[in-house]
């Protein structure tokens, strides 16, 4: 029965992982070249933790990066290899972690948006012509996939790249991909458990290198076309893009007050699904608490706590692939809730 779930703990949701730890090369390890690198490095993890470059325009923050070292809570130093430093350009990286609280705060107080680290991840198809001959770009494997996954981790966004092993080719051709061919690409995008699901092709032109490309973010479908000098280029511009929609949806401006809202969610069968309904609603940036408050024939009603207006919270639920705004009333329920907001569940 329904009711016994109410009683487990909820299944915990994937974070993603060092979103507070960021890395800048460095020519040595004196005191001047740590400081200069520590501005740096403080300005990537305050993106990746609001969720948006242009928080860097804010004065206050421009102000916290020449204090960056008030926020550090601990460094080290990393040597590279020759090939490395043939990237990097310098002999050694930089490793800083930073104070979260520390970071969420000052967010907080310039009145800008955060984002916690509990994000959703996303199936990135890649179809990569190199003259004439396509495939598509499997995990570590490719220039693509390994742009898509460095600027995916600048920007504190977790993806999810093909191993294009047997499994994978026997679902999905190259062909697929290059057309945007939604069916086969959602259905081989299942072994993954991904949140949401891009797709797209990138080509050579004459000025460069030219991307198209399709999200389905949900209820929300981004079409958008990116270029650059490479293919890598035009890749992580397609990542950058996504990521910037997500964090419209999911980084909010927190008020110092909380508001109570009502959730009813309709279709919920069993205890794997009331506990996944439960760690989405959790783990949204604008919900300070969630408390199913009545159940009844499979229906629960939530109560939640906004650190935001009511708006926020339904472009956040856009980007879920298991809730769909519904309609519906709460006259069976006998909890004293004045309105709702009606979504039903999808497994």
């Amino acid at each position: 029965m329904l009711v016994s779930c109410l009683l487990l703990p909820v299944a915990k949701a994937e974070v993603m992982p060092d979103l507070y730890t960021s890395s800048w090369p460095v020519s040595d390890q004196s005191e001047s070249a740590r400081n200069r690198a520590l501005s740096n490095a403080f300005a990537q993890v305050l993106v990746r933790a609001s969720g948006h470059e242009k928080v860097l325009n804010a004065s206050a923050i421009k102000a916290s990066l020449r204090d960056a070292a008030s926020y550090m809570r601990l460094y080290s130093y990393q040597k590279l290899n020759f090939e490395e430093q043939k990237i990097y350009r310098k002999p050694l990286l930089l490793k800083v972690s930073f104070d979260p609280s520390a970071v969420t705060r000052l967010l907080k107080n310039s009145g800008q948006p955060v984002w916690n680290n509990n994000r959703p991840a996303g199936t990135y198809w890649i179809a990569v012509d190199n003259n004439g001959a396509r495939k598509i770009a499997a995990d570590g494997q490719d220039g693509a996939a390994i742009a898509a996954r460095k600027e995916a981790n600048s920007r504190g966004l977790p993806i999810i790249l093909p191993l294009m092993d047997l499994e994978d080719k026997s679902a999905i051709s190259a062909a697929d991909v290059w057309g945007k061919f939604q069916e086969p690409v959602n259905k081989a995008s299942k072994r993954y458990g991904a949140d949401y699901v891009v797709m797209g092709s990138v080509s050579q032109a004459a000025s460069g290198w030219q991307g198209s490309w399709v999200a389905d973010l949900g209820s929300d479908t981004m079409r958008f076309t990116t270029s650059g000098a490479s293919s890598q280029q035009a890749v992580a511009k397609m990542v950058n893009r996504v990521a910037d929609r997500l964090a419209t949806k999911l980084a909010v401006v927190l008020s110092n007050q909380t508001q109570t809202n009502y959730l009813l969610l309709q279709g919920i069968d069993s205890m794997q699904a009331y506990a996944k309904a439960q760690s989405i609603l959790s783990n949204l940036s604008m919900v300070s608490s969630v408390n199913a408050i009545e159940v009844k024939r499979g229906d629960v009603l939530f109560q939640l706590e906004l650190q935001s207006a009511t708006q926020y919270l339904v472009d956040a639920l856009e980007v879920s692939g298991n809730l769909r705004r519904s309609s519906g009333d709460l006259s069976d329920f006998s909890s004293n809730a004045p309105s709702a907001l009606i979504y039903s569940w999808r497994n």
